[in-house]
């Protein structure tokens, strides 16, 4: 490595170390629940001499209190004490303790955070005895979300996606058990997990918290839970002696056995790695949640929050949380990355060994191969301090990531991002990271979104709608020019629950010219009959200039017998593709290869036919197409198809399977590329050329 090199790379190195320090402070630094100084919201600085935490940093719903703004404007306990008692004579005194008790209580019903430190004891993971309940800094994260919702006054609905080991499961359920220890009375919440015993394990963390609540906040030697109505199932808040204190119901349920949360009126519940749920002939995750949500009104601090870790790119969990990712749920998604958790850190051993991992971790950031099947490249070891990882974190993962053989099992466990976390048993045909890298760069918003229509003399007028079928980004021009547009329809059905049907219009204009790219400038996209379907892509094809227009013909090809869902639908698909023929001559053919039709003198047909063979061959065509950059498309849901296109165990090709998982749109990509390559270069046309626009062939569009 030359001088200047090494120079570069030692400075690069320098500058990872100084923002690992930021980094590191922001995990580890002061998040003092107690005084609640570095805990997001709390702004209000107060001191009370005389208080037992003198100094505080209050969250504004707690500074504005009426007894805490009393007590900071009498400036003591002592003082408001006194003007307390003086100014009601008619009551018995109270005293400097009951103030402090209030104080304390105030604070508590509104601030968690403290609650947790000061009431809450649980069992540490590394063993021991109980301890009080400290957040780490995904917990913190965590927290602050649910606080926004609660402060806003929104039924608080989460879809949380975890790494393992932060205490997830516990932040929820005690969260919830803030809501009903300090908020809320007869606020009934139910626990569901994978197995009875598992839940139990969940409500077992609650338990411990009662057996070591302070007995001053209620004023009872202890609270427990107690039967409610004497069943097994459900219990109620109690002191020791069985007086209920807090009227809320705590429902345990498992998923194999759930039947006893049926009837019941709950304002919360928790769904526990309900990513592992298994579907059965007489349940799903979906039926037992939806079942349970029900009962939950849309009301402020109601809550229903599932949360696991990752098991495959469908389910209903990976369903649910790619809609609230989408912001078409009532849910918010969540993720936590391993770059939060604490104990997800290695921790160097003095600071030059450190500097020596920087200048590592630079030297090797643009290496694509890893070394062995228990590593990872260079580029993305680098890509997760880019993401925000600390040093500490990456030397971590280094180390175990050497215990997992595939990627894909150790994003399971540890992810960096809510997409490669979702493990499934194909392999993928896109590198994620480059079809994220492709979609910050080319997507782009349509200049147009609605439908085409087209009169009898053939003018064309379009209808904006927002909810349209059709985008646009980029209209044709009014030059002359011959190969200059490629469309290619993708068939679907007609159901809403069908495959989508897709036309798209490919601009190869751009090949003249050293470096171009094909580029999608229109794609219509939605539910329609197949011979309206037709004459759609021919409407679109006759506007782009006269383009090929490739049918995607496998379904059109069916055989008489096969085609009988379709005609019973009222799709009279045979014959379709003959009639396109009669009013729209620049239709792809291809070489016919059934010894019947050759037979019969048919040498060429109408449409692209995917089989084994083309499929493979289109595959191969576009990763190379696609890796390389030479294929621009504009549209965001192209990109979402091509993250979750697999290659699966025996060899086929497809999404992967999930509700809303489709790759109609990637497809005509695919098949565009590949006929674009055995296509002529665009030329344009001089005035001399034997040309006609189509429109002026004597063919009768009324026949199709």
């Amino acid at each position: 490595m030359r001088y200047g090199q090494k120079s570069e790379v030692l400075r690069q190195a320098y500058d990872l170390v100084t923002e690992d320090e930021v980094r590191i402070n922001t995990i580890l630094g002061n998040h003092d629940q107690i005084t609640g100084e570095g805990i997001s919201g709390h702004v209000n600085k107060v001191h009370i001499p005389d208080f037992p935490i003198r100094t505080q940093f209050l969250t504004d719903e707690v500074y504005y209190n009426n007894l805490f703004q009393e007590v900071i404007k009498a400036g003591t306990v002592k003082e408001y004490t006194r003007i307390f008692n003086e100014a009601h004579p008619e009551y018995d005194p109270v005293t400097e303790d009951e103030v402090v008790d209030e104080l304390f209580f105030a604070r508590c019903s509104r601030d968690p955070s403290f609650a947790f430190i000061t009431c809450f004891q649980i069992k540490p993971k590394s063993g021991g005895g109980m301890i009080p309940f400290r957040l780490n800094f995904a917990q913190l994260y965590l927290l602050e979300i649910l606080e926004e919702m609660r402060i806003a006054g929104m039924p608080i609905r989460l879809i949380l996606l975890k790494a393992r080991q932060w205490g997830g499961s516990t932040l929820v359920q005690l969260y919830m058990a803030w809501v009903q220890l300090f908020v809320k009375k007869g606020w009934y919440s139910v626990i569901i997990a994978q197995t009875k015993d598992t839940a139990k394990r969940i409500k077992a963390m609650y338990k411990k918290v009662l057996d070591n609540f302070p007995s001053f906040v209620f004023r009872v030697p202890g609270l427990q839970f107690s039967p409610y109505e004497k069943s097994s199932a459900d219990s109620v808040i109690s002191d020791t002696s069985g007086n209920i204190v807090r009227d809320c119901v705590i429902t345990v349920a498992s998923y194999e056995n759930f039947e006893s949360t049926r009837g019941m009126d709950y304002a919360m519940a928790h769904f526990s790695e309900c990513a592992y749920w298994k579907k059965t002939d007489g349940k799903s995750a979906e039926q037992v949640i939806t079942n349970i949500d029900s009962n939950i009104l849309e009301e402020p601090l109601t809550i229903e929050i599932s949360e696991s870790t990752a098991n495959g790119m469908s389910g209903y969990f990976y369903d649910e949380y790619q809609m609230a990712k989408a912001g078409t749920s009532s849910r918010k998604a969540v993720f936590v990355p391993f770059f939060f958790i604490e104990n997800d850190m290695t921790f160097f051993k003095d600071k030059k060994e450190r500097m020596k991992f920087a200048v590592w971790l630079v030297e090797n950031k643009d290496q694509e191969v890893a070394p062995n099947a228990n590593s990872e490249p260079g580029r993305y070891l680098y890509s997760l301090w880019e993401k925000g990882a600390t040093l500490e974190h990456i030397n971590w993962y280094v180390k175990k990531r050497a215990s997992f053989h595939d990627h894909a099992s150790m994003a399971s466990e540890a992810p960096s991002d809510d997409v490669e976390c979702f493990k499934f048993s194909g392999h993928r045909v896109f590198n994620i990271y480059l079809v994220q890298t492709l979609r910050e760069q080319n997507v782009r918003v349509p200049e147009f979104t609605g439908d085409i229509a087209m009169s009898e003399s053939g003018k064309f007028s379009f209808v904006p709608d927002p909810n349209g079928c059709l985008r646009i980004w980029k209209r044709p021009d009014d030059a002359r020019t011959t190969n200059e547009y490629l469309v290619i329809v993708d068939v679907g059905g007609r159901n809403e629950g069908a495959d989508f049907s897709c036309i798209t219009v490919i601009n190869r204009w751009p090949l003249r010219f050293k470096g171009g790219k094909l580029e999608v400038v229109a794609r219509w996209h939605g539910h329609m009959r197949y011979d309206y379907l037709a004459y759609k892509a021919v409407k679109i094809a006759k506007y782009y200039k006269n383009a090929l227009l490739a049918f995607e013909s496998n379904t059109f090809d069916k055989k008489k017998a096969e085609a009988t869902e379709f005609v019973e639908s009222g799709d009279h698909i045979r014959g379709i593709l003959k009639k396109v023929e009669d009013i729209y001559p620049n239709l792809y053919m291809r070489a016919a290869t059934d010894p019947e039709d050759i037979k019969n003198g048919i040498y060429k047909k109408i449409g692209f036919q995917t089989n084994k063979k083309t499929k493979q061959d289109m595959v191969d065509n576009f990763i190379v197409c696609f890796e390389d950059g030479n294929f621009v498309d504009p549209d965001e849901r192209m990109y979402v198809e091509a993250s979750i296109y697999e290659q699966r165990p025996d060899g086929s090709y497809g999404n992967v399977e999930g509700r809303g998982n489709h790759d109609d749109i990637l497809m005509t990509d695919m098949i565009g590329a590949l006929i674009s390559d055995d296509m002529a270069i665009p030329e344009p046309l001089s005035d001399d050329n034997d040309w006609r626009p189509i429109d002026s062939y004597p063919k009768n569009e009324s026949s199709i």
